[in-house]
């Protein structure tokens, strides 16, 4: 297991973590996410033995790898990481490249390794080329390789997809997911991007100002997050202004939404509020619908005006104007445009909503 206990560190004065404590079970992949400050970078370099921490310690199966003041050699380390820009000597072959920390192995036993490590990694043909003669996914498949050659407990990977294009981002998220469920290694990943780290985490850990604002399973955290910011994080990037009403039951609560009211579950409502209280309800673009007039019973309803229809490349997105005077909004994805100042109706199910108090 690798335990991250109160770690701390600052840089000329200024707070870069602040007593950050993470276990990360023995074979999972954690996968860190948050804006660009906010630490996860720094994490792994405290793990790595780039750096040493202010306060707390960093223990790997019960051994102590830093503490304030001191730190184990990276190198005696059983750990590597694979960084942003992959880091690949230029001058070297990629059989070369894979092969370098085996020296310690026979000629025989280190081909064979890294024979099999290319192969694993689906480029056992570029065996013999530079980096600059193989493609950015490529020379990713090839740091990975080297990062895996001396059979280390933990993996680092720092953001190792952002100098990729989009469509082979997409291609990598799902070679990733293969890739840790074969080769069983503890990875601690660090990304800007919650939708690539749900690809393949265990434990999804969202950062923000040196703190960890939310940790859980991705499911768990994307159907419930804790705070607006994170609900943002997490695609619930339509904002609609309310008021907590009474409500009929104990498992439900109700909001008025520009004057017309919503019913939604208990569960839906993160901190406390009362009725009377002003409220922020959020959702998914994805899970609201324009309202086909069917009188279906199982989604709420609200009506408003067109304030403007953006085309996205396949849908279009709606901007509504909710209430008589517009006193809330909210976007909407459809597949079909809608004119300006039309008057519509939109409905979305109960459960799609989470619910924070204002401020």
């Amino acid at each position: 297991m690798l335990q991250l206990e109160g770690l701390s560190r600052s840089f000329d004065g200024q707070t870069v973590l602040n007593a950050v404590s993470l276990d990360v079970p023995r074979g999972k992949v954690a996968c860190i996410v948050g804006p660009s400050g906010c630490g996860k970078s720094t994490i792994l370099r405290l793990v790595a033995g780039l750096d040493v921490p202010d306060a707390g310690q960093i223990l790997l199966n019960g051994t102590e790898l830093s503490r304030p003041g001191w730190a184990l050699e990276a190198r005696k380390r059983r750990l590597n990481m694979v960084f942003q820009d992959y880091a690949l000597w230029p001058h070297m072959r990629v059989a070369q490249i894979v092969g370098y920390g085996l020296a310690h192995l026979t000629r025989a036993e280190r081909d064979a390794r890294v024979a099999a490590l290319l192969d694993q990694m689906q480029i056992g043909a570029l065996a013999d080329r530079l980096p600059s003669q193989i493609s950015g996914g490529q020379q990713q498949r090839v740091a990975i390789a080297r990062a895996l050659a001396t059979d280390p407990d933990v993996l680092l990977l720092d953001e190792p997809l952002s100098n990729l294009d989009v469509q082979l981002r997409l291609d990598m998220r799902m070679e990733f997911a293969d890739l840790f469920a074969r080769v069983g290694k503890t990875v601690l990943y660090v990304t800007h991007d919650p939708l690539e780290a749900c690809s393949f985490a265990d434990l999804l850990v969202v950062m923000r100002a040196g703190e960890i604002e939310q940790s859980g399973a991705p499911v768990d955290l994307f159907a419930r997050p804790q705070s607006a910011w994170i609900a943002a994080l997490a695609g619930y990037d339509t904002r609609m202004a309310g008021q907590l009403l009474p409500a009929n039951d104990a498992a439900t609560i109700a909001v008025s939404i520009g004057t017309q009211p919503v019913t939604l579950p208990r569960s839906a409502l993160a901190g406390k509020a009362v009725p009377g209280d002003a409220v922020t309800v959020m959702l998914h673009p994805g899970s609201i619908s324009l309202d086909a007039g069917t009188g279906a019973h199982d989604a709420n309803r609200l009506t408003g005006t067109v304030r403007r229809c953006l085309f996205e490349g396949r849908d279009w997105r709606v901007t509504l104007a909710l209430g008589k005077q517009g006193e809330a909004a909210l976007s909407l994805m459809s597949p079909r445009r809608v004119a300006e100042g039309e008057r519509v109706g939109i409905h979305f199910p109960h459960d799609a909503a989470v619910v924070f108090p204002h401020g």
